[in-house]
């Protein structure tokens, strides 16, 4: 769940800057046309629609004034006013969402004979000046992907609201410079963000405002009806250790990652930021959004659940040694004869207690490195030697599926690291790529050093790992949907292990894989001394 969350926090931000982006280009068009048809363009491109048509209301003729967008040019329709979606809107002020045209009265398909278009989705919004007076419509047509959302309703209607600020601007004569009507744009975006529960922070660049929302001020202890200036926010930001952001603007930093910080006070509360940058020509920072979330309650479950995990673990692995010591002895005759039926139920229950071994440390390792409690003792490494040594322990696993183990390494200098946590590392992802190498594949084990690390990069001729699921492959619980994947068991905790094991340690793991081809596995360690 939280997962999910965020990708949809990630998303809003996204949309945020993105919105605030093309309110700022939105201000340089001093035409009209040019205007509508940026307009249409940019919405068909940021609700992921076939097209989008606009209609300005004409007060002197009762007329809705509907513009579509052909490719350089603008086109003109005149429409009764009451006339279709775009007309019980305009009269309305209500929001039409269609996941089916040909299935609402107010859908003409005379419209679609006529034009020889097929619409099957529609999301059509008023558009309202400063003064809550509707100038036009917006209309988006045919949702590429699926139907149209609540999420695109609050985007529509957000992108709504600089699109008639701009056509205002226009159409009233207006004389305003770009900067003043970017700063209006940015005002009336705020509106969109004050009942938003997360925290929204939005930024322009080179113009000296700034949007809080009500739910950003509440978790940065600003007051709420207080008017803040662009100066405070961006000390406020600072003192909060979000000081990359004005280093983002300024082009110091190329860029900004989520981010978690703590808040001091009569209670301590954790915050996870997220950014979307809005980038100009040449590089230039245009602006930024920062969406912050309040996660205090979810890190104090997640601790709670990994000191639970812990104990649990823990407790489960005296009494699986006990057992594995009594099979063991069993198996050795120590204890009378057996017979073969005897031995290989003895086999069985012996590879079930090892497997349930293998879960309970998997688990009692997961919980140490989300309490931040895994202790490293670090010492000087030879890292040929762990992977000799791996090699070696898994070489009889390899040769039952005829698979050949070679190693390739040069002169290599020790390295500043834990080698049971390396050893740890490497034989997770020597394991997995025995699992999924074919009969009689092979595997290699490469080390070198690149001057300022070691790199280990371990080689499988395997089934591949598809592009999409290469950044996911990391991820606790996460496992490769294939129908060869659910052949071996696992909890997907592996690799995830792998990765906090070799970044707890200054270093660096990714994968290169194609389908069909195998995958390589590598990680580095720094060369420290």
């Amino acid at each position: 769940m939280e997962e999910k969350t965020l990708s949809l926090t990630q998303r809003m931000g996204e949309d945020l800057a993105n919105l605030l982006g093309v309110s700022v280009n939105m201000v340089q068009r001093t035409e009209l046309a040019s205007l509508l048809k940026f307009i249409m363009d940019e919405a068909a491109r940021i609700l992921d629609a076939e097209r989008c048509t606009l209609y300005l209301v004409d007060e002197g003729t009762k007329e809705l004034r509907s513009f579509i967008a052909q490719r350089a040019e603008v086109k003109e329709i005149r429409l009764p006013l009451g006339k279709g979606i775009a007309g019980h809107v305009a009269k309305t002020v209500e929001v039409v969402n269609l996941e089916d045209a040909y299935q609402s009265p107010l859908f003409d398909p005379k419209t679609d004979k006529e034009t020889g278009y097929k619409t099957r989705t529609v999301l059509c919004i008023p558009m309202k000046d400063k003064n809550n007076r509707v100038i036009g419509v917006l209309q988006a047509l045919n949702k590429k992907k699926g139907t149209f959302n609540t999420h695109d309703e609050w985007l529509f209607k957000s992108y709504a609201t600089c699109a008639s600020n701009s056509i205002s601007a226009i159409t009233g004569g207006e004389k305003a410079a770009p900067d003043a009507k970017s700063r209006e744009n940015l005002e009336r975006l705020s509106l969109t963000v004050e009942n938003i529960p997360d925290g929204v922070i939005m930024l322009l660049r080179e113009e000296d405002c700034v949007v809080v929302n009500p739910a950003a001020r509440w978790m940065l202890g600003l007051e709420i009806n207080k008017i803040v200036d662009k100066k405070g926010v961006e000390e406020c930001l600072k003192e909060i250790g979000l000081g990359n952001v004005l280093k983002w603007l300024g082009g110091e930093v190329e860029k900004l990652s989520s981010q978690e910080i703590t808040l001091q006070g009569p209670k301590e509360r954790v915050l996870k930021a997220d950014f979307a940058g809005i980038n100009g020509d040449a590089g230039l920072k245009k602006g930024l959004v920062i969406v912050l979330r309040d996660i205090t309650k979810e890190k104090e479950m997640d601790r709670i659940k990994s000191e639970f995990i812990a104990i649990a673990s823990h407790e489960f692995l005296s009494p699986l040694t006990s057992m594995k010591s009594a099979v063991a002895l069993f198996l050795q005759g120590m204890l009378g004869p057996t017979t073969d039926t005897q031995k290989r139920f003895l086999n069985i229950m012996k590879d079930s207690v090892e497997y349930l071994s293998y879960l309970a440390t998997t688990l009692l390792d997961i919980s140490l490195i989300e309490s931040k409690k895994m202790r490293l003792k670090e010492e000087k490494v030879d890292l040929s030697e762990i992977v000799r040594s791996s090699i070696e322990s898994l070489r009889y696993q390899a040769e039952k599926k005829g698979i050949s183990l070679l190693s390739k390494d040069g002169n290599i200098p020790p390295v500043l690291a834990d080698p049971h946590r390396v050893r740890q590392a490497v034989l997770a992802i020597l394991d997995n790529a025995l699992k999924f190498s074919p009969q009689g594949g092979e595997v290699v084990v490469s080390i070198e050093s690149t001057g300022k690390e070691i790199e280990v990069g371990i080689k499988d001729n395997g089934i591949g790992i598809p592009l999409k699921e290469q950044e996911k492959i990391f991820e606790k619980f996460y496992q490769v949907e294939s129908s060869i994947t659910r052949e071996h068991y696992g909890l997907g905790l592996g690799l995830s292990i792998c990765k906090d094991i070799i970044e707890a340690q200054g270093g660096r793991i990714w994968v290169e894989s194609k389908v069909g081809e195998g995958s390589r596995f590598a990680f580095t360690l720094p060369l420290r001394t």
